[in-house]
């Protein structure tokens, strides 16, 4: 073989190895192009749990086959975040705040308390019988000692005797009464309870202040309490009662001419000469009766008076409370009263009841109400049977009928 044909046959696979180089890099540089450099790809892009981009990405070209930067695959970096990350932790939930509410007591005393009451004290009796037939029974967690001695009270609720006692209008125990825990107290209104109301209210127990010595204050004091205790559904049926039992009294002897009314001398808790004047809730007993108090001039509380000054008034009936110390009997032959017409005639009575007073600026006043009304005007008030009417009261306020507590019209 000749010289030039060996060169050929060697120069021809050098030329073809030359040939397919550029080409064997062309490919390899694709991969370059894939991750931006000739590193291997970063391991958290091989391995990153994190899911794809959302978009999809354009398909791989090679830059031999497109040269233009603008189509060169984004470098392998570490993902972004996912479209919808996870959330971030919550901020810490708010302490609870213990829910309250704020209420206008019968002094004009904006009080704040509980929005849920469960635990109630009441510091003397009327206070205790509008709780109770306001529905509040069961929320009765300490009460006056004198609701304690209540004959009528023990009957109805005998467990009262086990609550624990916080005094009564001679004295409160406000220690005894921090220790009851209780939502609310109730309290009548006077310059005596004002330390007591400051003693309490500093240890965080609010204080709300009763005034039932009127009419209208009944019947605001029982829907408080109904408000106050969640319980106005009972405290309705109470407005109601006292509503249509006023109503009936003053159709029947509410319009008898003034002068034809009866003078109605009632004796207070002092005795024969001590009596009603018009700022005491009886006075408003007698004249829903249908009668004229002759102390209506008279202020402040039970007032004394001289037995002149009751031949004076010369009444037409005589009631006295069933506390007065007295009987009838006394006052029918009292001699210093002998020319007065009520004794002349006989009509001297006590109010009912032993068992527990109807005179109270609580709910039996009206009771008290219709009692007095049959008893000075029997005629006007024939179609009214009393006693039906004080046992349905009984048994829808109190739970028990007056008859089965063992109660009497002629006490």
């Amino acid at each position: 073989m000749s010289r030039r044909s060996r060169k050929v046959r060697i120069v021809a696979p050098i030329l073809a190895l030359l040939l397919v180089l550029p080409l064997i890099s062309a490919c390899g540089g694709s991969k370059s192009a894939q991750t931006g450099h000739n590193e291997p790809a970063s391991p958290a892009t091989q391995t990153a749990p994190s899911p794809a981009p959302t978009t999809t990405p354009e398909p791989t070209t090679s830059p031999a086959a497109n040269p233009q930067p603008a189509s060169s695959p984004a470098p392998a970096t570490t993902p972004e975040p996912a479209a919808n990350p996870e959330p971030a932790s919550p901020e810490p939930a708010a302490e609870p705040q213990s829910a309250t509410r704020t209420i206008v007591d019968q002094a004009g005393r904006t009080v704040t308390i509980p929005a849920e009451v469960n635990r109630v004290i009441t510091t003397w009796r009327p206070s205790t019988l509008l709780v109770i037939s306001a529905g509040g029974r069961d929320k009765i967690a300490g009460v006056d000692t004198s609701s304690q001695k209540s004959e009528f009270l023990t009957k109805v609720f005998p467990g009262i005797t086990d609550l624990p006692g916080v005094g009564n209008k001679k004295g409160l125990n406000v220690e005894q009464m921090v220790a009851v825990k209780p939502d609310v107290v109730f309290i009548w209104h006077g310059a005596d309870t004002e330390p007591v109301i400051q003693q309490l209210e500093s240890q965080g127990i609010p204080v709300v202040v009763l005034i039932p010595e009127s009419l209208e204050q009944m019947k605001e004091a029982v829907t408080l309490l109904g408000e106050i205790m969640g319980t106005q559904e009972q405290a309705r049926k109470m407005i109601a009662y006292y509503d249509d039992t006023l109503a009936m009294l003053k159709e029947k002897v509410g319009s008898i001419p003034e002068a034809e009314k009866l003078r109605v001398y009632m004796v207070g808790s002092s005795g024969v000469f001590s009596t009603v004047p018009g700022t005491m809730y009886q006075h408003f007993i007698i004249e829903s009766a249908g009668g004229i108090n002759v102390g209506a001039e008279l202020q402040g509380g039970f007032s004394e008076v001289s037995a002149e000054q009751v031949v004076a008034w010369n009444p037409d009936v005589i009631v006295a409370v069933q506390y007065c110390d007295c009987t009838t009997e006394e006052i029918l032959t009292n001699p210093q009263l002998q020319t007065v017409k009520a004794v002349q005639d006989g009509r001297v009575y006590m109010f009912p009841h032993s068992m527990d007073p109807w005179d109270y600026p609580e709910p039996r006043s009206i009771l008290g109400m219709l009692w007095l009304a049959h008893t000075l005007y029997p005629e006007r008030m024939a179609d009214v049977d009393l006693l039906k009417e004080v046992d349905t009261f009984h048994e829808t306020f109190f739970g028990k009928s007056f008859t089965a507590l063992g109660g009497t019209l002629d006490e």
